[in-house]
């Protein structure tokens, strides 16, 4: 059955490339320049020869207008453009400083002079890049804005907080467009899906309490923000769509690098600390790296690499928190505070991160584009104990992330009218969390509280892990003729998920009182279980009948076109 549907599908997608009159526009994570051509009478201009050619690579994109003197490049890098006009009889007109955004599509309309009244005309200022051929809510933040604006922590995806309407979601690390879950937002990079399926968020589940970022922000070249009525190549969200444009080189090398520093080692203990008789906890905040872009083969094969680390290390304050005055009423009662007391440690987390990026953009010819990145992140966080070694046969909790992005592109312009776009990824996102301890461990602990005072037991949590390994495929056929335009493709994601989350598995202790807690670390059995104790309860979980326990392969497998 999921053969024969897809055939349909295909079936359905080639009829529709076939019999439709059209042409198209840009690609996600391109964009297009199009416009019409006069003379200084306002008559259209046809056999028209242009050429755009990005000022930093020196790639060359040809086209001519038809008998309207319409004209469009239907398929061009992110960058800024000029664009030269010639036919014989009139002045040869050169546009410069046009900006093609991100999934932008430029209008452009030029009037060219008779030869006879002057041999070149030459247009310096920034051409408008006002789109009036769509109705989208978009807005775009550019390489200036990400390398100058200040962001706390080097996340790019704050940038998205400049846009109208847009908040941070109360779930820690979204983003919140008019109000709705993060979870329903989709994040594109260079056109290919980073979205993970299982938890709705992007892949490597970036934000607070986890990895701090999947993408360097020096290795992002700008990114659109698409918040209603966007095209439906961007589809598969009930949110926004941020569309991401990662960086490439050019004809000049180009390098930075950068470091970040803070730390509390020359700083006074915490007050808290001090009143509770507790050494200064450490905090120590590290990100460097830098990169580096340049040619390999001028105007034809470019290279470009980034690297991004962080050394993070963020106190965490324990201790009991008992009420003003509190004297334990019973022996039970102080067995129960000095057997939690000598457990109360305060402690630290780590953010370890380090994040890779290697991209290659090769001009095969002058109707063929090629290129690929590979985006690795590797991220481990510990919770370490003081006042003891800190060292990965102490730590007390790990959360460790491990994300690999590969994505490949080939660009073919068929004829001027009739580019194809075919694009293929590959993704693996793994995540697993690692138990805090094998020994029972206090979530709740309240003894002022009428009723539940204090829970006990493993780990709720952890172990854990959710792994997805995916492979999609896209291809896009944009087609022109005269002044109708069309654009369609088709989309492949599969998605091989392993998912394992115990849940409640190994049970959970609630104790209604500490005297309650104390008799049974004395061993005072069936004799703790009475008066108000006698609800004490141990709640365990366990697998229903026909299911694989905590042990599950959400797997997806999605078609979609349009």
């Amino acid at each position: 059955m999921r053969v024969r549907k897809l055939s349909v599908f295909l079936a359905t997608f080639f009829l529709i490339l076939t019999f439709t009159r059209m042409a198209s526009g840009q690609g996600a994570n391109q964009g297009s320049i199009q416009g019409t051509i006069t003379d200084q009478s306002s008559a259209a201009v046809p056999a028209v020869n242009l050429k755009a050619t990005n000022t930093q690579t020196g790639i060359s994109f040809t086209t001519t207008s038809d008998a309207d003197g319409l004209y469009t490049f239907l398929v061009v890098p992110v960058g800024t453009y000029t664009v030269v006009a010639e036919k014989p009889g009139l002045a040869t007109l050169t546009q410069e400083n046009v900006i093609v955004t991100v999934g932008g599509r430029i209008t452009l309309n030029l009037s060219m002079p008779l030869a006879s009244q002057q041999s070149t005309v030459t247009v310096s200022g920034q051409a408008p890049i006002v789109e009036t051929t769509k109705s989208a809510v978009n807005s775009t933040v550019n390489e200036r804005a990400i390398a100058d604006l200040p962001t706390n922590g080097r996340n790019f995806i704050n940038f998205v907080l400049l846009t109208p309407g847009v908040t941070t979601d109360n779930r820690g690390g979204d983003i919140s467009f008019a109000g709705q879950r993060g979870t329903l937002n989709s994040l594109v990079v260079d056109g290919s899906d980073n979205n993970n399926t299982f938890f709705g968020q992007t892949l490597g589940r970036t934000g607070s309490g986890r990895a701090p970022y999947q993408f360097s922000q020096d290795a992002v070249q700008e990114f659109q923000v698409n918040s209603n009525d966007y095209s439906a190549e961007l589809g598969n969200a009930g949110g926004a769509v941020i569309n991401v444009v990662t960086k490439s080189g050019t004809n000049s090398f180009h390098g930075s690098a950068f470091e970040f520093y803070r730390d509390r080692s020359m700083n006074a203990n915490d007050p808290i600390q001090i009143a509770k008789g507790k050494p200064r906890q450490p905090y120590h905040f590290n990100q460097f790296g830098g990169d580096l872009g340049g040619p390999i083969v001028k105007d034809k094969l470019f290279f470009f690499f980034d690297y991004d680390g962080q050394r993070n290390t963020v106190a965490n304050f324990v201790f009991l928190n008992l009420p003003p005055g509190f004297i334990p009423a019973d022996a039970n009662e102080t067995t129960a505070i000095n057997y939690l007391t000598a457990r109360a440690n305060s402690w630290s987390s780590t953010f370890n991160q380090n994040v890779y990026l290697a991209k290659v953009d090769w001009h095969i010819s002058s109707n063929e584009m090629l290129s690929a990145r590979y985006n690795a992140q590797r991220f481990t966080g510990l919770n370490l104990e003081s006042g003891g070694p800190q060292n990965s046969s102490e730590h007390t909790g790990a959360s460790d992330v491990t994300s690999d992005t590969l994505t490949a592109t080939l660009t073919s312009t068929l004829r001027p009218t009739l580019v194809n776009v075919f694009q293929f990824n590959y993704a693996r996102d793994n995540e697993p969390g690692f138990a805090n301890s094998d020994l029972p461990q206090v979530t709740v602990f309240n003894p002022g509280a009428n009723g539940s005072v204090l829970t006990a037991g493993r780990n709720f949590f952890s172990p854990r892990f959710t792994n997805i390994k995916r492979s999609e495929f896209d291809d896009t056929v944009s087609w022109i003729h005269g002044a109708h335009t069309i654009k369609t493709g088709a989309h492949f994601m599969i998605d091989r998920i392993a998912n394992f989350f115990p849940g409640n598995f190994s049970g959970q202790y609630t104790f209604n009182s500490l005297e309650a807690f104390g008799c049974n670390l004395n061993g005072g059995g069936a004799g703790c279980f009475t008066g108000g104790d006698a609800n004490d309860t141990f709640v365990q979980a366990f697998a229903g009948t026909g299911t694989t326990g905590p042990t599950t392969n959400p797997n997806l497998s999605e078609y979609s076109g349009f």
